[in-house]
């Protein structure tokens, strides 16, 4: 075993590592491990990617149990298993995942005596990467697509399939997403089990609906229901709020697409022009560690925009012009606000005849009205979001 396991020189833990392996080679028919180092901003220490036998369905679902209850027992460390077909399937539909994540330079387990054999011929790699291109360029227009075709629905007020075409969006993008960073996709319609299914690996697609935030959940809870609820149920109802924050959402969500898969495909370019990686190693912040949270506090940055500029739309008739939907407590308030307004208005009016005409309690209603204008005023807040927006309209989005 230990002359097959190789290539740990760099890591931390390499005694670990090698029990790990041990196991997992003595139960499963293993032909190659390879192994990726998660940083500051991703969600495991250790990502093992497995390629096993081809084994028939009964015994196939009986190694992937085991390895799910085994890596159970290590929390920093996720792992992905595949076998030479699965591998094969995935690569012909057009996927960098193998490329980027099974290579020699990562490869810490074979149990072939040469080493330079892979899931896949090197001489590949540019067939691999035409067609990954062609793939992503076909489903990222789906996915603008189904957003484009929520816009409508938005407008004449169906806020119900507006959420659909929203939840659409969502689910082909996650799909996507997944077939480029998982090298395989969840099944379900489910848009919390696909960032379940995905945030084990990725922080950046994990966390579009944050489960640590009761709106979001609510959020969340909303968009599933309007898979199913929106076309076969007449008492589902989605708020305009809640649609026009899930867009923000989804935004947000296909400027991720658009950035971090075009960096896999340019990663798979890199391999072809012999721009190979170096081995293993686990280090200190460097350079490029700071450059990525910068990158990061960036993306941040246009996740702040489409978050509170949502209800900003960008006028048809007058560039760099907006028109403003007002976002508050509920009805209940919004016409608490609105009859008090209208009373102070009638009030100013009859004022000659006496304001205990129209309010018994005058000095009280005007403050308290006079109050809600003022905090209805967010004279700093725009002022930083003008700032923001003015910053990220300068900066290229593939910064």
């Amino acid at each position: 075993m230990d002359q097959r396991t190789f290539n740990l020189e760099g890591t931390n833990n390499p005694d670990e590592i090698r029990e790990i392996v041990s196991r997992v080679v003595e139960k499963v028919d293993t032909n190659h491990i390879y192994l990726t180092i998660g940083g500051e901003l991703q969600p495991y220490k250790y990502w093992f990617t497995i390629v096993t036998g081809d084994y028939a369905n009964r015994f196939r679902e009986e190694k992937e149990q085991f390895l799910k209850v085994f890596f159970g027992m290590y929390p920093d460390c996720v792992v992905s298993y595949f076998t030479p077909t699965q591998i094969g399937e995935q690569e012909s539909a057009g996927t960098t995942f193998f490329v980027n994540n099974c290579n020699r330079e990562n490869m810490i387990y074979t149990c072939f005596d040469d080493r330079r054999l892979a899931p896949f011929d090197e001489e590949v790699l540019p067939r691999v990467l035409n067609s990954s291109k062609a793939y992503y360029e076909k489903e990222i227009e789906k996915v603008r697509a189904f957003r484009k075709g929520a816009i409508p629905f938005m407008d004449e007020g169906n806020f119900e399939l507006a959420g659909f075409m929203l939840h659409q969006t969502l689910e082909m993008g996650y799909r996507l997403a997944e077939h480029f960073f998982l090298g395989h996709t969840h099944k379900g319609h489910s848009i919390r089990e696909h960032q379940n299914f995905i945030g084990d690996f990725s922080s950046a697609f994990g966390e579009i609906f944050p489960q640590d935030i009761e709106e979001d959940i609510r959020l969340l809870n909303k968009l599933d229901k309007s898979y199913i609820k929106s076309r076969y149920s007449k008492d589902f109802i989605i708020e305009e709020e809640q649609v026009d924050l899930i867009k923000g959402a989804v935004d947000m969500f296909i400027l991720k697409l658009e950035e971090y898969i075009p960096a896999e495909l340019e990663k798979c370019q890199g391999r072809i022009e012999g721009r190979s990686q170096s081995t293993l190693k686990e280090s200190l912040p460097s350079k490029s560690d700071i450059n990525l949270k910068q990158h990061s506090l960036l993306q941040r940055l246009r996740e702040l925009e489409w978050k509170y500029c949502g209800t900003l739309d960008p006028s048809k008739e007058r560039e760099e012009n907006y028109s403003l939907k007002l976002i508050n407590g509920g009805y209940q308030e919004t016409m608490l606000l609105i009859t008090n307004l209208i009373k102070v208005c009638m009030m100013s009016i009859e004022y000659p005849h006496g304001a205990s005409k129209w309010l018994q309690e005058p000095d009280i209603v005007i403050a308290d009205t006079m109050g809600h204008i003022l905090d209805l005023m967010p004279y700093d807040e725009m002022e930083f979001l003008d700032e923001v927006r003015q910053l990220l309209s300068e900066t290229p989005s593939n910064d």
